[in-house]
């Protein structure tokens, strides 16, 4: 058992994580409006998914589009085992993750053999495929109108049913933590070594021993595992879903531009760039509505992805990495000085 004095001495090491999180925590009982509250549960929500993406698209720079497919199948398992059986949400993540992997498995398998763009395009025809899908079997997923919880009142942790906005707010909160967490340590395992060598050169990693087809699975079975079970939570917060909530092509780009926006292959990347993407889409969506016929929050997408790319190509959060770098130059120089007097 670790001594609480190297625990702090770690948490210490931390400073900005460990107030963002306080304060988080403490946010709900700040801020009493609700709206404000839902758009940082959208938040949480699109930290989580870029997070999840970020495992595969990020430390081993393999784009992959189809994040709705995986995320809409954790939706629609949950949605209709609950309004058809009455099947609470906590059980069904389950089977939805059980039905994420074997379609992980079936997607993955012949696509990531492909590289770079081949790669791309046929994740794009996969989300197009599950969307079509659910259109076709509309007598089971709803079809285009899509499936709705029944009206209740009251809170039901056991039904994720509740008549506030704070307890999704936790549950949200501590599921991006736990993506964050599990990133984390996928990071300084074996995993991501592989993933990082295969960003470098997949060809000098494979001429190493590193069975870089393989590593890539399993990275693309974590993501979309963590997907289904976000797309669950997320179907029972908003209480409806269709496929053009949660199996278009503009929800996989959402996710993508999050993890990119904030800083790819980091850990707390994705959780900036959904701090930027979502607040960003909010007040374009407010004050901009009416001008472009309603495309100028996609058009605020596209300057944000220029200016990252051109002033910033490893993502916003390397703003805060440099001032962090001079800051322990800075302190170290003054322990050297210290020293030597």
């Amino acid at each position: 058992m670790k001594k609480p004095t190297s625990l702090l001495r770690k948490a210490t090491k931390h400073p900005i994580a460990i107030g963002f999180i306080v304060l988080c925590m403490a946010l709900p009982l700040i801020i009493t409006r609700g709206y404000l509250l839902r758009v940082f549960i959208e938040v949480f929500f699109f930290a989580a998914m870029g997070t999840a993406w970020n495992i595969l698209g990020g430390f081993g720079r393999q784009t992959s589009w189809a994040s709705p497919a995986f995320f809409c199948i954790g939706a629609y398992t949950a949605m209709l085992l609950n309004t058809n059986f009455g099947t609470s949400p906590w059980v069904s993540i389950f089977i939805g993750v059980a039905i994420a992997i074997v379609l992980a498995i079936a997607i993955g398998a012949p696509t990531l053999k492909l590289r770079g763009v081949f790669f791309s395009i046929a994740t794009i025809s996969c989300t197009s495929i599950i969307r079509q899908l659910i259109f076709n079997f509309a007598s089971l997923t709803g079809g285009a109108q899509g499936v709705s919880l029944k009206m209740s009142s009251g809170n039901n942790f056991w039904q994720l049913r509740f008549d506030s906005e704070v307890p999704f707010y936790y549950i949200a909160f501590i599921w991006m933590l736990i993506i964050v967490l599990i990133t984390a340590i996928i990071s300084k395992t074996k995993l991501g070594y592989y993933l990082r060598a295969i960003r470098e050169d997949e060809d000098a990693a494979q001429s190493l021993g590193v069975r870089t087809h393989r590593m890539k699975l399993i990275a693309f079975i974590i993501s979309a595992v963590l997907l289904s079970v976000t797309g669950a939570f997320y179907s029972f917060k908003i209480g409806y879903i269709d496929p053009n909530s949660v199996a278009s092509h503009d929800l996989a780009i959402r996710i993508a531009v999050t993890a990119i926006l904030g800083g790819m292959g980091t850990i707390w990347g994705p959780v900036l760039g959904a701090f930027i993407c979502v607040p960003m889409l909010e007040v374009s969506n407010y004050y901009l509505s009416n001008f472009g016929g309603g495309g100028a929050g996609f058009a605020m997408y596209g300057l944000a992805m220029v200016l990252v790319v051109l002033f910033r190509p490893n993502g916003v959060i390397s703003l805060f990495e440099g001032l962090q770098k001079r800051f322990e130059s800075r302190k170290a120089n003054k322990q050297t000085g210290g020293e030597a007097k």
